[in-house]
């Protein structure tokens, strides 16, 4: 039996001997080992980690919401190129995969080499569209459960869901990068819990922990999936905007804000009532992610000793509540 060129995955059904293909353990460890499917894991880019199953015969990778495999990538074409598995409905055998160019603005490369026509792919080959890196594997049922499990604990936090503080920070610096290139603008909002430790003395750190994952659920539905959510630590939330100002920004903290406090955590037939200060900032080209969270910070800060349950932008209050209490000094002017 030849060896493996680039540790591919080789499928070879006449490499066995006659006592081993009758042992009933094999046969079905065998059996079990042919299913494997092509998965594109991202090596680098905005979605850097993730991993794509290939579902079906036809898949179009592209930045159209409508795309099979949807990367938030601006020099990726609506509908870029296209891997089309050959043989789904052969599961004993080799996943055969072509994938061509549809045409896309800025092209596709295959393994450092322009994609001129349609290419089989092999293991371990790297897909080129605009700045993200697409890696093709094949992977077996008990891989692909692997693989989804240590990317979750990689890179989301265990208790909400959301992004962790490493995989946001590794998208922030990437998203600055890109800014600084190609003068994006992104917004970045530090989310805190009001009063938090009262929820806990007063209930328990289990129902704080339903708390936590409750305003997780609003942060989340509040964003548009471009906009990427995740917990900072502790009771605070942050969210990266892209494509976005500081109108637009406002727009969401006062989405986020006023749906916290219209929807208590209900617990035990008890309606807790929660309340979150939101600090905005607008990036800059030459912020580095220290800076923009200093800002923010900033921001959060000053709505913390105005009362709490408001937002601050870039040390401006917004806004003014019924609810509001100001523990310091109220804010120089309001809108509302």
């Amino acid at each position: 039996m030849q060896e493996p060129e680039n540790n591919e995955t080789v499928f070879n059904e006449n490499s066995d001997s006659e006592a081993t293909l009758h042992n009933p353990s094999f046969k079905a460890l065998r059996q079990k080992s042919y299913q494997f499917r092509p998965v594109l894991i991202c090596l680098e880019g905005p979605h850097r980690g993730m991993r794509y199953y290939l579902q079906k015969c036809d898949n179009i990778i592209g930045r159209g919401n409508n795309a099979d495999i949807h990367l938030d990538d601006v020099m990726i074409s609506r509908q870029h190129a296209r891997i089309v598995w050959h043989n789904i409905d052969s599961p004993g055998t080799r996943p055969r995969c072509v994938v061509e160019d549809l045409g896309s603005r800025n092209g596709t490369e295959l393994n450092g080499a322009p994609l001129e026509c349609p290419t089989e792919l092999r293991e371990h080959d790297r897909l080129l569209l605009g700045a993200t890196v697409l890696g093709f594997f094949l992977r077996d049922a008990d891989e692909l459960e692997l693989d989804r499990t240590l990317y979750e604990l990689a890179t989301k936090d265990a208790l909400t869901g959301l992004d962790n503080r490493h995989q946001f920070n590794a998208l922030l610096r990437h998203n600055l990068e890109r800014a600084r290139r190609y003068g994006h603008r992104i917004v970045l909002l530090l989310i805190d819990a009001d009063h938090f430790k009262k929820v806990n003395d007063t209930y328990g750190h289990d129902v704080g922990d339903l708390a936590l994952k409750h305003l997780a659920q609003i942060v989340a539905t509040s964003c548009r999936t471009t906009e990427v959510c995740a917990r900072w630590g502790g009771e605070e939330f942050t969210i990266l905007a892209q494509e976005s100002d500081a109108e637009g920004a406002i727009v969401l903290a006062e989405r986020i804000r006023s749906r916290v406090v219209a929807n208590p955590l209900e617990w035990n037939g008890v309606k807790i009532p929660l309340s979150v200060s939101i600090g905005v900032t607008v990036l800059k080209a030459d912020d580095t992610p220290e800076e923009a969270f200093h800002r923010a910070d900033h921001s959060l800060l000053m709505a913390k000793e105005l009362g709490r349950n408001r937002i601050v932008i870039e040390g401006q209050p917004y806004g003014l509540d019924e609810t509001a209490t100001f523990t310091k000094r109220p804010p120089a002017q309001s809108q509302d």
